[in-house]
């Protein structure tokens, strides 16, 4: 059910944005989009068509007799399988064909619905695990980029207007204490109490540096963001896991819980893994944006609507914030495949049976015709992600789609 919702709302906004766009300057970028997606797909399954069996494997495929083409079957049944079990698999995959026959094999049975086993030697269809697994991730997606949109704009906005004023000095004790801290946690200080310490010296240091605006605002945020981007997901997801839900219990470990268990235990059992992955992607959009305002605080028009008496507020949101965000709406789309990377880590950490956590198992197991489906849908999604943004282009700047048609 709740695959279907998110379906239809995808659909939505599709149809949405191909109206606004229109219809020729969407076909050309979805027949672009159709194009990579093939490369893509074609050049998973060539590589795993060469990936080797290792020893176990090669000593089941000399025991039956079977070549070697045969050793993702060995892999997916199990080096217990018979030869009729292998010779069946081997048919229905197309490995008895060359590269481009094993390609339409499963390029047709895709398109016709057949989408394969998730495990194969259980049998498990392949669609009833998306249909489990997809929602989850796409609302870590959604809820993660909605935190990190959240962070960045304000924080962005803020930080490029406070950028080259008077300068106003950080408090005297922020660096003694912040060092203070760091060298607690090297020596061996309980994690609990030296994130306690952390946060004590933090928000007192940006309170202050908000209040007191110019570039000792500006410097703190840039400073946070340089910090979480130097962060990588896991260390950032291993210790709000440790601080928050191991030694505070602020957030139960349970897994995932779907809407129809209740808004507030869905609610409850996403928002960390969220977070996690939303903090990773703010700095990014935090930063490009910072950067795009304070150039385009710079032109012309700006200093006109300045003479005009137009307040701070109406001009950075009104004139300065649109023009901003052409870049930020490049970099969301891009950035879906450093959440998808994020999201397999996030999922592992957090025990939330996605469908990254999935793709670690189907690759453990070497389940490589599961592996070469998920691959296809990873980049059906990034490319039609892309082709969106291309296409929300012409919402946000018009000009965009007036240069295609000339």
């Amino acid at each position: 059910m709740a695959l279907t919702i998110i379906l239809i709302l995808i659909a939505a906004l599709i149809a949405w944005i191909v109206y606004v766009a229109g219809w020729r300057f969407a076909l050309q970028r979805l027949g672009g989009a159709l194009l990579i997606v093939v490369l893509v797909t074609f050049l998973t399954s060539f590589l795993l068509r060469q990936t080797g069996a290792d020893e176990e494997q090669k000593q089941v495929l000399v025991e039956l007799g079977l070549p070697a083409e045969s050793a993702p079957c060995v892999s997916a049944l199990g080096t217990g399988a018979d030869v009729d079990s292998v010779n069946q698999c081997v048919e229905e995959r197309g490995l008895d064909q060359n590269v481009f026959g094993q390609y339409w094999t499963w390029a047709s049975d895709v398109l016709s619905g057949d989408l394969g086993y998730a495990f194969y030697k259980n049998r498990e269809p392949l669609t009833t695990t998306i249909e489990q697994r997809l929602p989850r991730t796409i609302f870590l997606f959604v809820y993660s980029q909605l935190i990190a949109l959240a962070l960045a704009v304000p924080l962005g906005i803020w930080a490029a207007y406070h950028a080259g004023k008077k300068s106003r000095n950080i408090p005297f004790w922020a660096l003694p204490a912040g060092l203070l801290v760091m060298i607690g946690i090297a020596v061996g200080l309980g994690w609990s109490l030296a994130a306690t310490l952390l946060i004590a010296v933090l928000i007192p240091v940006l309170i202050y540096s908000f209040l007191r605006g110019g570039p000792t605002g500006d410097n703190s945020v840039n400073a946070m963001a340089f910090v979480l981007l130097s962060l990588p997901v896991f260390v950032l997801g291993e210790s709000l896991r440790y601080f928050l839900a191991i030694e505070n219990d602020w957030y139960q470990l349970t897994g995932y819980a779907p809407w129809s268990e209740g808004a507030s235990a869905h609610l409850q059992s996403v928002w960390l893994p969220a977070l996690v992955l939303g903090l990773a992607a703010t700095p990014v959009y935090l930063r490009l944006l910072r950067a795009d305002m304070i150039q385009n605080l710079q032109q012309d028009y700006v200093a006109v609507a300045k003479a005009k008496g137009m307040s701070n507020t109406h001009i950075l949101l009104r004139h300065v914030l649109r023009p901003s965000t052409l870049t930020l709406i490049t970099v969301a789309g891009l950035n879906i495949a450093q959440l998808v990377n994020g999201a397999i880590v996030v999922e592992f950490i957090f025990d939330f049976d996605g469908m990254g956590g999935y793709l670690i198992e189907a690759v453990y197991r070497r389940e490589f015709f599961a592996v070469q489906t998920l691959v296809a849908l990873v980049a059906v999604v990034f490319v039609i992600a892309n082709t969106l943004v291309d296409m929300l282009y012409t919402v946000v700047d018009p000009r965009v789609r007036a240069g295609d048609e000339r």
